[in-house]
This record gives C-alpha cells, structure tokens and sequence, in this order.
C-alpha cells in the first residue's frame, strides 16, 4: 500500500464562472464520484468539491482507516487552499457528521444533511454508540461480522465499509457539543430503516441559525432516486441562492480541534 496519501479532495464538476462553492460529504463505504450525477443539476456556477476517505476510488491503495480529528484537520485544510466564495456544505448519513465537524472549523455558510444521526442525542442509549458492542450492533445492521475490523476474508468495498462505520460511531460522540451560526437542512426518509425520521427535529440542536428539517419519500438512500434526488437539489439551490445573496454568511471558524471521543 502506498505511504503517501492522495488528496482528501477533488473538484467533481467545475465551473466555468464560480460564484458559490458545494463540498460533498459521501456517506460510508462510498466515495466523492458517486455523487456526480447528484449535483449535475446544480447551476452551472456552482463549483463541486467531493471529499474521499481513504480506501476507496482513486484512494483504493490506502488503508480504509481514519479519525474524525485526522479527517477533518485533512479536509479543512485543503479547502483553506481553495480560492475563497461562499460554500455551502451537503453530506448523507456519515458524510453529514462530517460535514457539521468540518463546519464548525472552515468556512461554511450553511449544512444539508441528509439521513443522518444527530449525534448521540438521537440513540436510545447514549453511552452504548461508541463501546465495543455498539460498534458491532452498527456492524450487524450492515450485515458485517461484529469483529469486521480484523476479520480476515473481508473485501475491500467491505473493509472500508467497517472502518468508514466505526468512524461513525466516533462521530456521532464527537459532535454532540458542535453548534454552528450557519443555516442547517436536514432530510430524512420515511422509510429509512437505520435512522428513524422521528430524530430529525433533533439536528436543531446544531445552530443557532435558521433550521429547516423536511421528511422525504424514500429510504436510507433516497437521495439516488429520481423524486428524492430532486428533493435534494431543490433544497441545496435554496441554501446556495442564500449563501450568495450574504445572508448566510458565517462569522470567523473558531477552529477548535475536533479532539478524541472521552467517555
């Protein structure tokens, strides 16, 4: 495997006059280019930026391992290196608690998440997301063995698959106490079999600034269906058309490190 890692970003769709930015966020196991046909129906002026984690896509020779910390201080970076314009962020169910970490570090003027925990306040049982057992009841919800990490036998679309889900379960703990001052969307399915929609007014909690949490025809992935993927688009367009107008402009990051999980 190579000991150099590629880059956490790439342009997905260029602009050919930008005037606003979209950062997406995939959700686990995936990777930036499955959310290429997603976003083709944005305005031409919108520049889409795809996040990947490793072992994946152009990343499928790095190990399928990373931190929330790592993760995030790897991503804001890159985009502080991007010309600035205002940016609106979207990531679905891992890529949404990636996308709130980042957020809250770089400049953002406003979230879309789509079918997604809101940390840890969303789980019957708070303290049990991150254990070793909670890891292994997300494992088995995606058909994983509960030690998927070092089972043997696993391919690779697998194996990234349970490193990007314990992740997850670190996310969901990390971001409980983040609060942004930005506009933030929320989408869930109603048929969503990991996250149940009755959550949804509870990704409130993460701004101080307008909320707006809509309930969607479909499943965990309805956002690749023809009527949800209009949903998506259509809510992403209101954001980006608020973003270029100011008035979601967000104030200074305040940059605080996104630090380990304690218990």
């Amino acid at each position: 495997m190579t000991s150099h890692p590629t880059r956490w970003t790439e342009v997905l769709r260029p602009a050919p006059r930008p005037d606003c930015r979209l950062v997406v966020f995939p959700h686990a196991g995936s990777c930036a280019s499955r959310y290429r046909e997603l976003v083709s129906d944005l305005p031409e002026e919108v520049e889409t930026i795809g996040v990947s984690l490793p072992g994946r896509d152009r990343r499928a020779g790095e190990r399928p391992h990373t931190t929330l910390a790592a993760a995030v201080a790897a991503i804001s970076t890159e985009l502080h290196a991007f010309p600035p314009r205002s940016t609106v962020f979207y990531g679905h169910s891992l890529g949404a608690l990636l996308a709130l970490a980042t957020a809250h570090v770089s400049p953002c003027n406003g979230v879309v998440a789509s079918c997604s925990m809101p940390g840890t306040r969303g789980h019957p049982d708070p303290a049990r997301v991150s254990s070793p057992e909670g890891v292994a009841e997300i494992f088995a919800l995606h058909k994983l063995p509960g030690d998927a990490l070092e089972a043997p036998g696993l391919s690779p679309p697998q194996r990234a698959l349970a490193h990007d889900l314990a992740l997850t379960a670190e996310s969901l703990r990390a971001v409980d106490h983040l609060r942004l001052a930005v506009p933030l969307t929320a989408l869930a399915g109603t048929d969503d079999p990991l996250i149940d929609p009755g959550v949804l007014p509870l990704w409130a909690a993460f701004t101080s600034g307008r909320f707006r949490g809509r309930r969607v025809d479909g499943g965990h992935f309805f956002p690749f269906a023809p009527f949800g993927r209009s949903v998506v688009v259509d809510e992403l367009r209101a954001l980006i058309a608020t973003a270029r107008s100011g008035s979601g402009a967000p104030p200074l990051p305040d940059r605080l490190p996104i630090g380990p999980v304690r218990s």
